[in-house]
């Protein structure tokens, strides 16, 4: 098994793995409006743009994504995100707004590391309605537990070849702890480098392969109507079995995030 190394972004440009994991396997259809909080983040050049990974909504004017999803683009290019949809083939009502800033945690340093966050402050504040919220950021040092619920629009497949679906996927999924997160990585690959104990949270699979995957990246991973996690990296095949799923623990960042939006 080789790390995912490479944003959702990139996989959504069709580059080779290794990456960053960035579509949900064993998941389900989210239903309208059931994310109001998820955004899709669109990268392109001339005017033509894609889906390369997910973010939320933390602020009228501010997403909260992964650092990866800035970084590892194949070159600069213009972003904006979409908000209010729940399918990629369906745009016509959503709120389409620029990216004009992009900040990158200073302590992340690309690929699959720690510290994997990111602030998109948008041209124009969105309307927030039915279909677009702002979720709630976690307390400061707060740790997950319990189970979560997985949203994005990453990969479906269980293969080294990526099926992206135009629908939102979502799934449910038991948070699992670090030592248990640590000794999975161990078992698989012989280390559990890069996994920080404070910058990462980890989902465990619990069967039918689910966990996030390629075009994921970035996006929410929410408890208790709070976002506890960003979608950070993971092994490829997505959904294989022990695998667990590596997320920013956004807990931990919560102080660098609350300094830039205030």
């Amino acid at each position: 098994m080789k790390v995912f190394i490479i944003a959702s972004l990139l996989v959504a440009c069709a580059l080779a793995a290794p990456s960053h994991h960035n579509r949900i396997t064993g998941g389900e259809d989210a239903e309208a409006g059931e994310f109001p909080y998820q955004i899709s983040l669109q990268w392109g050049i001339f005017g033509m743009y894609q889906h390369v990974c997910g973010g939320s909504i933390i602020a009228p004017n501010w997403i909260l994504t992964a650092g990866h999803c800035v970084t590892e683009l194949p070159f600069d290019g213009d972003m904006e995100i979409l908000a209010g949809i729940d399918n990629l083939s369906h745009t016509s009502g959503a709120q389409k707004i620029a990216v004009v800033e992009r900040i990158v945690h200073p302590d992340y340093n690309g690929g699959v590391n720690p510290n994997d966050v990111a602030l998109l402050r948008l041209a124009s504040s969105l309307e927030y309605n039915d279909l677009v919220q702002a979720i709630e950021l976690p307390a400061s040092g707060e740790e997950p537990s319990g189970d979560v619920v997985l949203s994005g629009w990453g990969s479906t497949s269980t293969s080294n070849f990526p099926v992206m679906p135009n629908q939102l996927q979502k799934v449910d999924l038991p948070v699992l702890d670090h030592e248990g997160c640590a000794a999975a990585f161990t078992e698989l690959m012989g280390t559990s480098e890069p996994l920080d104990e404070v910058s990462n949270v980890c989902t465990a699979n619990p069967g039918d392969h689910k966990s996030a995957c390629s075009g994921d990246s970035g996006g929410p991973l929410a408890g208790n109507g709070k976002i506890v996690g960003i979608v950070s990296w993971g092994l490829v095949p997505c959904g294989s079995e022990g695998a667990p799923s590596v997320y920013t623990k956004v807990s931990s960042f919560v102080d660098w995030i609350n300094e830039h939006i205030a």
